[in-house]
């Protein structure tokens, strides 16, 4: 059990070192893509017919990967929720199967507290990256290279925000369906 929980940790911890690269590699190339776009675009014989606020959605988005932890607390403050988001690399919790069977002991809520206060880092860091793809995801259908609707990458962004925020949303849960105490 103890090796199950390490491996998610170290999981965590390595998205919280990719993350972070994928955010500054991914936003200077959206810059630098969308004023290329807008200086290809002024010299087009249509000029602005042509894909129409794709390059300054690509200037936006890059500018938003280069901020990408202060867009992360303001969608969680937007949703309600107090966590701040930090993309960097964390500490290793410790843990015991003693800690577990002690939480066990005291019921369904503190268990599953436990558990997620170990996998923390990895549901912080996998729900960012979820929001980071939903990102991707509508440039890319701006651009036109991929046929995603604008509905399913806002809810693929709002679920990024959500698995970020499991910790306090599994056990308002239970809370809320009177299975913790």
């Amino acid at each position: 059990m103890e090796g199950l929980f390490d491996f998610a940790q170290d999981i965590g911890l390595a998205l919280s070192w990719v993350l972070p690269l994928l955010c500054y590699v991914g936003g200077s190339w959206f810059l630098v893509g969308g004023l290329l776009g807008i200086l290809q675009r002024s010299a087009a014989p249509n000029g602005l017919l042509a894909k129409p606020f794709v390059p300054e959605l690509m200037i936006a988005v890059g500018a938003t990967f280069l901020s990408f932890p202060e867009f992360l607390n303001v969608g969680n403050r937007t949703l309600g929720f107090a966590a701040n988001v930090d993309l960097g690399a964390s500490q290793k919790l410790s843990f015991s199967t003693d800690t577990l069977s002690n939480a066990a002991r005291g019921g369904p809520l503190q268990t599953l507290t436990a558990i997620l206060t170990v996998w923390h880092t990895y549901f912080a860091c996998y729900g960012a990256l979820i929001v980071y793809f939903a990102l991707v995801r509508q440039v890319g259908r701006a651009k036109g290279t991929n046929n995603s609707s604008p509905a399913l990458n806002a809810v693929m962004g709002i679920s990024g925000f959500f698995v970020m925020n499991a910790d306090v949303i599994a056990p308002a849960l239970l809370k809320e369906l009177k299975l913790g105490s």
